[in-house]
């Protein structure tokens, strides 16, 4: 299988468990404040890697230096990306903020074109504006539905945003680290983090820790962020970065709102209206015009 076509599949697969996240992310801040549930987590995931580090399974180098970069990027993503969705969460649901993420191709191609001198085509702009529209139809039945937090939307607005630049950033130090070390080192930067922000701000305690490692269905929820969101979307994104555009990577983060409307409608109970199948439809024809048209440019 060609290089290209393993790095669609993995900006593909990066989607599906980002639109899965926002489910386990919601049902696990039932159970433990935001930065406790990202301690948990980034702990896990840095501790899985050290293993498997350990055992000889994987192996970083930073022998290329860099590592002010490095660490600019792990601050970016996982750090404000996922203390601004966490805190998000709180206050509008998981199908809300699935679908604001939709909008992380709009910036991106905008950081890509001023940071990295990325060409984004005007048909494709049509497609971004397609999926837009989308977003749209998505909102209306929400927003009937429940009450507007603009709290709520400007923190998710804000994960938006830090993705937004974690995405560019990576495609930029891919030239001087591989996948492997950026997801080592950026897991390594929100287990420290976010355990001090717990700590600090959350007065998290071991007694409190050990409570929540009882907790089966907390930890299933934890499990899955740590091995699969964490571990998982930081590798697929970073790998699908080596070979694709920021834009183009990018424009598969559409799929996220129509993978959490659906998990929140079947996990959460959410509603789901004939609005919010166009506002889908829409945005899945948006992501594969923006693919082909970029691809027609080469």
């Amino acid at each position: 299988m060609e290089k290209k076509t393993l790095a669609y599949l993995a900006a593909l697969l990066n989607a599906v468990f980002i639109g899965l996240t926002f489910l386990f992310t919601k049902n696990s801040l039932a159970f433990a404040p935001p930065f406790t549930t990202l301690t948990f987590r980034f702990v896990l995931s840095f501790a899985a890697m050290a293993l498997l580090l350990g055992l000889g399974f994987i192996k970083v180098d930073y022998s290329q230096g860099r590592l002010q970069e490095l660490l600019f990027l792990a601050i970016l993503q996982p750090v404000f990306f996922f203390s601004f969705q966490a805190l998000g969460l709180l206050y509008i649901s998981s199908s809300k903020a699935g679908v604001l993420n939709a909008l992380i191709p709009v910036f991106v191609g905008i950081f890509g074109m001023v940071f990295l001198g990325e060409k984004v085509f005007p048909k494709q702009v049509a497609a971004f504006f397609l999926s837009f529209v989308g977003i749209f139809f998505l909102f209306l039945p929400e927003e009937c539905a429940e009450k507007f937090s603009l709290l709520g939307v400007g923190l998710t607005f804000l994960s938006v945003l830090s993705t937004s630049l974690y995405i560019v950033t990576g495609r930029k130090l891919t030239k001087s680290f591989d996948p492997m070390s950026l997801t080592f080192g950026m897991m390594a930067t929100g287990a420290f983090v976010f355990f001090f922000l717990a700590f600090g701000f959350e007065g998290l305690t071991f007694q409190t820790a050990l409570t929540l490692l009882h907790s089966s269905e907390f930890m299933a929820g934890i499990l899955y962020l740590a091995l699969f969101t964490s571990i998982g979307t930081s590798f697929l994104t970073v790998y699908s970065l080596k070979e694709l555009e920021a834009s183009k990577a990018a424009v598969f983060m559409n799929l996220c709102p129509v993978i959490a409307v659906a998990v929140g409608v079947f996990g959460l109970h959410e509603t789901f209206g004939f609005l919010q199948g166009i506002g889908s439809s829409l945005i899945l024809v948006g992501v594969l015009l923006a693919g082909y048209f970029g691809e027609i440019k080469q």
